[in-house]
């Protein structure tokens, strides 16, 4: 059965919250991109980012400087009224004085934030062809904001219940063009729902009348209008959120004039290397034929550029080299292992088939590639055998790696035969649609990864001297053992727990030289996993940010890389007294087990340092303790009970914990609203070490 989409309203109540100073977080952009060859001035807001002192960007073309906005008690309070929907979370504010150089090609890049302790989430900073065009909060439908020249980006952002309008001139046969990024700006918003800002965008005649409107571009949030103006007049936009939400993280971008839009660009599916003749189709262009050749294997975007200015961008897929890639095969073309087709729905066609030939206990896997590539269809494989049985079906298929969809219709066909014979593989749209946009790439594999691992933060920031921690999820299923192998890290550099005991979380820690220098770095990040019991594969940890939306669901947002970010060191560093490459054991009979924490301190730092479990566990426990500025080292005593440990007795393998433990120096205490925050002075944590339960 297909699954529904279904929308959880989560109430939750406040209550006093520890954070710790250490972590910036990113919460938006205003406005959240500039033109090429400009400089732009934004201000960003989020927590804790009053402390940044450096902006980075994932293109070298792109530099800016961060200066703290001093703002005062009433203006914060202001800001939080408690009728609005406002969020302690966006309570800092910096401006960013962003510079973009003349060749920089319009995108959307990664923006972080950095501070002398760390580094912050990433955020989309747009740069574009036209000039911004800043809203005025003073607007309302009779004082809109006057936009004198187009083409422009609109950039605003809504208010609870608001609506933001706009008045340009059109004259008749103008074919306007108005296309909004917001959920593209803040993918996932944490405390709303359905979790992103949903635009509604209209355009009126002077009279009032309806000209266009928009809530949606087919599968895609953001809304799109093309129309051609019925006569010469002054017309108004206007946008608001579907249900009348509003915030400074609710900002938009809206591209509007007589700008190119393409909306699409076929075939949608070549090779790495290959040359590809593609037409293009769209409104407001010069040609509409263009070759392309990409470098970079999977999932491109491609724009289009012309003398007015850069369209929107449109998805192509390529495979890798030496994959048989065949286009638009004839009716019951063969799929052989190792080869892809790419074909499109028809109206005489709107089901197609494919001939698959297949050996006994050899399995069949078959990848659909098409929503994913930006086309319309909402697929549907059946596999059937030569007498026309249905024998495997596939539909819908979650693929993680892509974290800003929330709505998977790709799927992936997998089948294992008992006897040998010949396959007939249907391909069909759920709705039965058809028609060039509904283009799709086939995939036979001999073997399909059946895992995929990420890594996040994908900023790690470690002290000089001292410790962090990076956690690898793995969704699907993995075989074990693995393990984990970082490319680029310095000499010096230590880590620990890189045997994946776990195929779902895990936990590592990176420990830098003393002394090691103030810098920021590339790593790479790679699984050695068995395949068979004889062979065994490398793949790609693939760095993330986690995004957080309506209150629950968790999406692997991808980065541009993984990064290590050497900052100061503290005054205190922090080990413990055990061999990390082996596990500390215990059993039931045990009340509780010691474990010997280590401190290296630097001359005069005399603060008492109060030690907690870094992964915390209710199987554990340990008591406030706190290693006095008199002692080097402290031997802690996790607490058990070996009534919580029954339900392990009889477990094959012996169960094991990941742990490792913090010490912080408190600083101060603030208030935001309802909610005390109990920032740190400074942090340490040892590396993590593994409890293992023996009998």
């Amino acid at each position: 059965m297909r699954s529904k989409r279904i929308f959880l309203l989560i109430i939750c109540a406040l209550a006093t919250t520890t954070l710790y100073a250490q972590k910036l977080s990113l919460g938006f952009l205003y406005p959240a991109g500039g033109q090429v060859g400009t400089t732009v001035e934004i201000e960003a807001g989020g927590l804790n980012i009053n402390k940044a002192t450096k902006v980075l960007f994932s293109h070298p073309g792109i530099t800016g400087t961060v200066e703290p906005i001093k703002e005062s008690a009433s203006t914060k309070k202001k800001r939080r009224r408690l009728n609005d929907q406002s969020s302690p979370q966006l309570a800092d504010r910096v401006k960013i004085r962003i510079t973009i150089a003349a060749n920089v090609p319009c995108a959307m890049y990664d923006l972080r934030l950095q501070g002398p302790s760390g580094v912050s989430n990433m955020l989309p900073f747009e740069v574009a062809s036209y000039p911004n065009f800043m809203e005025s909060k003073r607007s309302q439908a009779s004082r809109p904001n006057k936009v004198e020249k187009l083409p422009a980006v609109l950039c605003g952002y809504v208010t609870p219940g608001g609506v933001d309008y706009y008045n340009f001139s059109g004259t008749k046969g103008q074919t306007i063009v108005a296309t909004v990024k917001a959920r593209q700006l803040v993918p996932y918003i944490a405390d709303a729902v359905p979790g992103w800002f949903q635009p509604v965008l209209r355009i009126v005649d002077s009279e009032g009348r309806e000209v266009a409107y928009s809530d949606d571009y087919y599968h895609n949030v953001d809304p799109v209008i093309i129309t051609t103006l019925p006569k010469d007049d002054t017309y108004m936009l206007t946008i608001h959120d579907a249900i009348y939400r509003g915030r400074e993280d609710f900002n938009y971008r809206i591209h509007i004039g007589q700008i190119p839009f393409v909306t699409g660009r076929y075939p949608a599916y070549g090779t790495v290397g290959k040359s590809v003749k593609q037409q293009i189709k769209g409104v407001n262009l010069e040609s509409t034929t263009a070759k392309v050749k990409v470098k970079k294997a999977g999932y491109n975007q491609l724009g289009y550029t012309s003398s007015v200015g850069s369209s929107n961008a449109i998805s192509f897929y390529a495979l890798p080299k030496g994959v048989k890639h065949i286009q638009h095969p004839k009716a019951g073309a063969v799929l052989n292992v190792g080869m892809a087709i790419s074909d499109s729905l028809t109206a005489s066609a709107p089901i197609k088939r494919y001939t698959i030939y297949a050996e006994a206990r050899q399995p069949i896997y078959i990848e659909l590639i098409g929503r994913r590539n930006g086309s319309r269809i909402d697929a549907i494989m059946r596999l059937k055998d030569s007498r026309g049985k249905v024998v495997s079906k596939a539909d819908d298929t979650e693929d993680p790696m892509q974290g800003l969809m929330t709505f998977h219709a790709d799927p992936v066909l997998k089948y294992t035969p008992r006897q040998n014979g010949v396959f007939y593989l249907d391909v069909e749209d759920l709705y039965q649609g058809y028609g060039e946009d509904y283009h799709y790439m086939l995939r036979r594999h001999s073997q399909m990864q059946s895992f995929n691992a990420f890594v996040s933060p994908a900023n790690i920031t470690i002290p000089a001297g001292g410790t962090a921690a990076f956690r690898v999820d793995i969704t699907g299923k993995m075989k074990r053992p693995a393990n984990l192998m970082l490319e680029g890290l310095p000499k010096g550099f230590t880590t620990s727990s890189m045997q994946l005991r776990s195929g779902k979380k895990w936990n590592v820690t990176i420990t830098a030289p003393k002394g090691a220098e103030v810098e920021r770095f590339p790593v790479e990040l790679k699984l050695d996993y068995p395949v068979t019991k004889e062979t065994r594969a490398v793949a790609d940890v693939v760095p993330v940010d986690n995004m957080m939306q309506a209150f629950y669901y968790t999406h692997y947002i991808q980065a541009a890389e993984l990064a290590l970010d050497i900052v100061p060191a503290s005054p205190y560093r922090l080990s413990v007294d055990v061999d990390l490459e082996e596990a500390v054991t215990f059993t039931l009979r045990d009340e509780a087990i010691p474990i010997k924490v280590k401190i290296d301190r630097d001359p005069g730092f005399a603060d008492p340092v109060e030690l907690v479990l870094g992964n915390k566990n209710k199987l554990f426990a340990l008591e406030p303790i706190s290693i006095m500025p008199t002692e080097n080292e402290k031997t802690i005593y996790l607490k058990i009970d070996a009534a919580d440990f029954e339900k392990f007795r009889n477990r094959k393998t012996p169960p094991f914990w990941q742990m490792n433990i913090v010490g912080t120096v408190k600083g101060e205490i603030t208030r935001r609203g309802k909610r005390t925050f109990q920032n740190a002075k400074y942090r340490e944590m040892t590396p993590y070490f593994i409890l293992e339960l023996r009998k």
